[in-house]
């Protein structure tokens, strides 16, 4: 008996098919490498804000009341000094960064290629001349930012009550607690967990100790900020 072959309508119905199941497969491996792509993206910046975050955290709630710089005919010694777009403060550093030792350390607010950027300088406060630290090399913790500010917790000189400021003019003492807003806002719909550091008390500071006396005293509403 002959044996009846395929047509050419029926091989080229074949191979279409053929070819609709392999693009098919082959989005789908593409879709699937993207997606894995992005949510390593996705887990890496996530991990990156968090550090930054604990860093900046922990850098500032170390903050000391020790001599940045001082002139001759200045009635104030600096001891801390910020303003709503950078900060400077002595306090330790991590061990795997540094020698041991306090630190004069600055985290600035500013522009960069991508927006604005995160940026932190250090230099060993032994030593330390005026100036110094602005011809230290930056290490950028953050980048791609729409915007940030620096706030300061103190008390007002009138009513005793604590109150937020976005400049820090008490050169000689230490802020109360050091909030940083960021706008890190991306397409992944990550944010900046608004951080706000509690200085640490240190006793042997010769100014007036002050005290936080809850929680409820780091959400006292802001004065107008100066522009």
């Amino acid at each position: 008996m002959k044996q009846r072959g395929f047509t050419l309508i029926e091989v080229l119905l074949a191979i279409t098919l053929l070819s609709m199941i392999l693009a098919m497969a082959v989005g789908g491996l593409r879709a699937a490498q993207r997606a894995s792509t992005t949510g390593e993206a996705v887990i890496e910046q996530t991990n990156n804000l968090r550090v930054v975050h604990q860093f900046v955290r922990r850098q500032l709630s170390l903050a000391q009341a020790l001599i940045i710089e001082q002139e001759e005919d200045d009635e104030f010694p600096i001891r801390f000094i910020g303003d709503k777009d950078w900060v400077r403060f002595v306090a330790p550093m991590p061990g795997y960064l540094s020698y041991g030792g306090a630190y004069v350390q600055q985290l600035a607010i500013e522009p960069g290629p991508n927006g604005r950027e995160l940026v932190f300088y250090y230099a060993m406060l032994n030593g330390y001349e005026p100036g110094e630290i602005e011809d230290t090399e930056g290490i950028v913790l953050l980048d791609g930012l729409n915007g940030g500010e620096f706030w300061y917790l103190s008390e007002d000189p009138e009513t005793l009550q604590p109150l937020w400021d976005n400049v820090w003019e008490m050169v000689d003492q230490l802020p109360m607690a050091v909030e940083l807003d960021l706008d890190v806002e991306r397409e992944n719909r990550m944010v900046w967990p608004t951080l706000s550091a509690v200085v640490r008390v240190d006793t042997e500071r010769p100014v007036r100790q002050r005290v936080i006396e809850s929680g409820a005293d780091l959400l006292i509403p802001r004065r107008n900020p100066r522009r």
